[in-house]
Order: structure tokens, then sequence, then C-alpha cells
């Protein structure tokens, strides 16, 4: 009976989030360049602010000005996404975490992701920020206890593909593919699918299996019925 209570309330919780988000509209294209260049400008502002104490009374208006426009644009650039969240973490409802704590863990991977968005190379946001609120779920899930432990033997070829799958992000400013991680560390592809499956480290199973496909490693550990 108590059981049934909670999962009552956290239904009702859920049914009442998702009316309270429903209210921010979604973004074009050109409105994610906008609302990215506002958020640069914003925070170039805010580090001329900090550094230059000499500069005239104008001047300081102006930049806390467009601070203000960055923080604004920032906010709106997260609530226009969090629907985005919301379809993303319902796939991990298998993990025995409740749907709102999976929310909030993948809403801390949304505003990462507005953080780091570079609209400059031309990425659609949602793709883009699918891959770090993914991260940000499957993190929160680990921290649970609830993912399968990867054996310590296995901790060394772990950190190698931890490490170059850094080294590769940074190179091409995307994940990598499995291909692309098995010839960085001179694996096979299906042993470094099998060390990343039952790694303890969450992040690489959000990585694409081909640069051309949908398949990601995550989806091994993702709610098929939903």
């Amino acid at each position: 009976m108590a059981k049934d209570r909670i999962d009552r309330d956290e239904e009702d919780l859920v049914r009442l989030y998702l009316t309270d988000i429903g209210q921010y509209v979604l973004l074009t294209k050109e409105d994610e360049v906008r609302l990215a260049k506002e958020i640069e400008e914003g925070k170039t502002a805010e580090k001329q602010l900090a550094a230059n104490a000499k500069m005239s009374a104008e001047r300081k208006r102006e930049l806390r000005k467009l601070q203000r426009l960055g923080a604004r644009a920032e906010r709106q650039f997260v609530q226009s996404n969090l629907r985005l969240v919301v379809s993303i973490a319902k796939k991990y409802q298998a993990s025995g975490l409740p749907l709102l704590d999976l929310i909030q863990e993948g809403n801390l991977g949304l505003m990462h992701a507005v953080e780091k968005f570079d609209w400059r190379k031309g990425f659609k946001f949602s793709t883009y920020a699918t891959w770090w609120i993914r991260q940000a779920i499957t993190r929160g899930i680990a921290n649970t206890g609830r993912t399968i432990r990867l054996p310590v033997h296995a901790g060394d070829t772990l950190a190698r593909l931890q490490k170059a799958r850094s080294r590769l992000e940074l190179k091409f400013g995307r994940p990598a593919t499995l291909a692309e991680l098995a010839a960085e560390v001179e694996m096979p592809e299906d042993k470094v699918t099998e060390a990343l499956r039952f790694a303890n480290e969450p992040l690489s199973l959000s990585e694409p299996l081909r640069e051309d496909g949908d398949a990601e490693l995550g989806d091994v550990v993702e709610d098929r019925s939903v």
C-alpha cells in the first residue's frame, strides 16, 4: 500500500513537471546560434569586468547588460531543452532510479552541454546535448551502485580506453566511434565493446557504435520496453 502511494505521488509530480516545462518554446537552429552568441558575449563581459576595475562607468553598464543578457540566454537555452532530458531519462527507468531523479541528473548534463556548446561548429544542439545528458544520467546511476562493476584485472584496459576517448574527443570535437577508439588503443572492437559495457565509469556507455549509425553502447543498459 505504501509503495503504491509513493508510486502515485511520483506520477503526480512527474505530471506536474511535464506540464510546467511544456510552456517553454522549442528553439530553431537560428535561435540556438543567437542564444549561444549571447551566452558567449555575456561570459566575455564577465571576464572583462573582473579583470579591469578602472574602466568607465558607462563601459561597466554596457558590460553588465551583456552579462545579464547572457545569463538570460543561458536560462532560455536550458528551459527550451528540458523535454529532451525527459525523453532520454525515460529510457533508463529500468535502472531502478525514480524518473524524477533521472531527470535531475539529466538536467545537470543539459546545463553542461549549454555551457560547452560551440555554435561555430555547426552541430545541432539536440544531437550534441544528448551525449552530455546520457553521460550525466549514467553517472548518476553508477553513483547509486546499481551498475555492473568492471573486474579489477581489467582496470588498466579501461584506463587506456578512457584516456584514448578523451584524446579523440579533443581531436575530432565529438565522441569517438567504436572503430576509432579500437584503432587508437590497438584492440579488437569486440574487446573494446566488452570492456566499456561492463565498465564502472558510465561515461563510455553513450559512445556511438558506428559513425553513420544510431546504435550506441549505452543501448545495452537502456530500458527497451519504453
